[in-house]
């Protein structure tokens, strides 16, 4: 989209005195940064009273851009409304789990389903587009801000009216959805549209079903409405970069990226604890699953906090070694948030890079200087993706099953976090790859605990074994259809073939419960939350089951099975970080995958690869020096000492670059 890295932050002029804007654009040019992101929190600005648009204050920062050669990304200010908006029509607000309505005075309280809230919102939009549709410096538009953030339902009174449509479209009679909710049931047939509604509060458990639905009703909701914008601001120029900043809970980031033109993440590694830089690194490897290269909207500047909670503040380099993350895994656009820290309201202690006093600092300082080391990146490294090898499957559904309905595994869930995180401590090129995406790039694909299969994703999966690929299987995994019903066959149900085995047996665990499985050579494999004794059908025993307990004792616990050029691993049972690590020691060893570079586990190495080049980008997590071996002889970029050996020493929250051919 551009022939260079753009560097941004976040600027809310609504916020400050007028006097101050000249300065403060000024400043940001000076600065270093290519474009301001401005707009989405401002409805009461744009809109003081119904019908009733003003742009001025908007138009005169522009101005002062367009003097400075300062782009603009401009947000649509739908996520927060002002207090006429719910006074007039209070039918726009959210309704929580006891059916109560959020008041004015937060923000993400509004309803995706209100036809009131969606015609302000079309009007809204329209007016922006139509006022800016030939102005040039705005490159890009955000949708919102942060869809399902907060509060990721509802349940008023028009999102039952849109949900029994909803139904309806899908199953066109109540047979069908009758056979699909399973409502033979506790008695839960029903004999009348007008008898369905949303979960409400019961008894005791609520139909599996409908709780799946509803999670896909709500992602439909967010997407339609994110389709609504993106329609208007396309209609009037179709120049404009289309964007959208977050993935949160109960949005198909999948369906939702089909809308824009290029996903964006908001960055905050510190709300992972001190140390933990794999966590934050998630974010961004679900960042560029979705879009490659992607956008970081907010990049987290200064320590973060609102009313209940205050973040602890960044060393010294830091802030940089955080922008370098962002960049390593893909980003191509990135902005601070934010500009100045405003000294009220909700998040007056999300610091940006400059403190309420307005004076020059340290977080200024660095991140001008990383500005000028990121506009120096080569065109080809924006473009390059990560080296293939490993990749860790992710699936909404499954994502959901496991979040809102299978909720008794507990500590097992995300283990797809600590196969990707532990590969990232191995420095083992890893991605997470959304559900029916070809995976045939990688040597090895990892779906642990899939519950929720196909005929089609197991078929897909098929075809990747027998082209060579290892397919790492966890337990549960094939026993649940579309409409999350456990599937009339032995486990592990769909994939039971493509496995070569049967579960015989199973037991749960209680949540720090482990048994222990022994491989071949000895070593030993910790899994929890769910343990099966397996059958093999025409895969091998890999380990058995080290344990008095005698529903396992001496049975299989892990099998392979060798189909065409590959193989299926499958491990019955829930790995916690201890089984992942030695899972993964013996299939590196199998399969000979090893770190791209010889260091410690406080360093993240991405590396990169396009048009005959590789790019190591090095990042030091830690505040004490650290060892980088193994690398390549090639171009050297920023820190440390470089030597001939392929050795780096990288000083603490140290980066660096080393650029190389690609043999």
């Amino acid at each position: 989209m551009f022939d260079r890295f753009q560097y941004g932050v976040c600027y809310y002029p609504e916020h400050w005195n007028s006097s101050r804007h000249a300065s403060d654009i000024r400043r940001i040019a000076a600065a270093g940064f290519d474009y301001i992101r401005i707009g989405e929190g401002a409805w009461s600005y744009w809109e003081p009273e119904e019908g009733r648009f003003q742009f001025e204050m908007f138009d005169r920062v522009i101005d002062l851009c367009r003097k400075h050669d300062v782009k603009v990304v401009m947000g649509t200010p739908t996520y927060c409304a002002p207090a006429w908006v719910p006074q007039k029509y209070p039918e726009v607000l959210r309704w929580d789990f006891q059916r109560m309505p959020m008041a004015h005075g937060s923000r993400r309280n509004l309803n995706y389903t209100s036809p009131k809230y969606l015609d302000l919102s079309d009007k809204l939009v329209a007016a922006m587009a139509a006022h800016y549709k030939d102005e040039k410096q705005i490159v890009a538009w955000q949708l919102d801000n942060e869809f399902n953030c907060h509060m990721d339902v509802s349940y008023a009174p028009s999102d039952t009216i849109a949900f029994v449509q909803w139904v309806k479209a899908k199953y066109r009679t109540l047979d069908a959805l009758n056979k699909a909710w399973g409502t033979a049931f506790w008695s839960q047939t029903y004999s009348d549209w007008d008898q369905i509604d949303l979960p409400h509060p019961t008894a005791t458990w609520m139909n599996p079903t409908l709780l799946l639905d509803e999670t896909r009703f709500i992602s439909d909701c967010v997407v339609r409405f994110a389709q609504r914008q993106a329609v208007i601001l396309r209609k009037y120029n179709r120049k404009w970069i289309i964007t959208h900043n977050g993935l949160f809970a109960n949005v198909d980031g999948v369906e939702l990226v089909k809308v824009l033109d290029v996903f964006s993440h908001d960055h905050y590694p510190h709300f992972a604890p001190d140390g933990d830089w794999v966590r934050p690194a998630g974010g961004l490897q679900t960042a560029r699953s979705l879009s490659f290269p992607f956008w970081v909207m907010e990049q987290q500047s200064g320590p973060g906090g609102q009313m209940g909670y205050l973040l602890r503040t960044a060393r010294p380099g830091q802030m940089r070694s955080w922008v370098w993350q962002s960049v390593a895994h893909g980003a191509a656009w990135l902005s601070y948030f934010r500009w100045r820290t405003c000294p009220y309201g909700s998040e007056q202690h999300w610091h940006g890079l400059l403190d309420p006093d307005d004076r020059d600092n340290r977080r200024l300082e660095e991140a001008k200087r990383t500005g000028v080391e990121l506009k120096a990146l080569p065109k080809e490294f924006l473009a390059a993706p990560p080296v293939k090898v490993v990749a860790v499957m992710r699936d909404f559904e499954n994502d959901a099953n496991d979040r809102r309905i299978n909720t008794y595994t507990k500590a097992g869930q995300g283990e797809g976090g600590r196969w990707l995180g532990e590969c990232l401590r191995r420095h083992i090129p890893a991605d997470m790859l959304w559900h029916h995406a070809d995976p045939r790039a990688y040597r090895m694909l990892v779906i642990p605990h899939f519950k929720i299969v196909d005929e089609a994703f197991v078929a897909m999966l098929g075809k990747f074994v027998l082209a060579g690929g290892t397919l790492v299987v966890g337990a549960q995994s094939g026993i649940k259809d579309h409409n999350c019903h456990l599937v009339e066959l032995p486990a592990p149900g769909l994939l039971r073939l493509l496995c070569g085995v049967e579960v015989e047996d199973w037991t749960t665990l209680p949540e720090k419960e482990l048994r222990n499985a022994r491989l071949g050579d000895g070593r030993q494999v910790e899994m929890g939350t769910w343990v099966e004794r397996i059958k093999p059908l025409t895969a091998a025993t890999l380990a058995t089951w080290a344990t008095s307990d005698t529903l396992l004792a001496d049975a299989p616990a892990i099998t392979v099975n060798k189909l065409g050029k590959g193989r299926v691993v499958y491990i019955g049972g829930y790995l916690p970080e201890e089984g992942v690590s030695a899972m993964l020691d013996w299939l590196c060893a199998e399969l000979g995958i090893a770190g791209v570079v010889q260091a410690s586990d406080q360093v993240e190495v991405v590396v990169r690869q396009a048009k005959g080049r590789k790019w190591y980008v090095m990042i030091n997590h830690s505040p004490t020096p650290q060892r980088v071996g193994g690398l390549p002889k090639g171009q050297h970029r920023m820190d440390g000492q470089f030597a001939q050996n392929g050795e780096l020493i990288l000083p603490g929250y140290g980066v660096a670059m080393v650029e190389c051919s690609e043999k």
